[in-house]
């Protein structure tokens, strides 16, 4: 079972973002988290709507979805 959670997730875009837009993708945040891109995707998708602290859109779509991260500034 894979040890991804939303809390995981979210800690990993608040670490690797900054208030200048970074671009990811599921499966390069699963190959960084030891997880599934396919939870991934599901997570980002749900905290997309929940964050307050940063700022996520879906970006992009080619082989996969391209998401546009930037921290919000407090």
């Amino acid at each position: 079972m894979s040890s991804i959670s939303r809390r995981t997730v979210h800690a990993y875009l608040v670490e690797t973002a900054d208030t200048e837009p970074t671009y990811l993708r599921a499966r390069d945040i699963a190959s960084d988290l030891d997880g599934s891109p396919k939870a991934v995707a599901q997570y980002l998708s749900q905290l997309q709507d929940d964050l307050t602290d940063v700022s996520l859109e879906q970006w992009g779509r080619s082989k996969s979805i391209t998401w546009r991260v930037e921290v919000n500034e407090s």
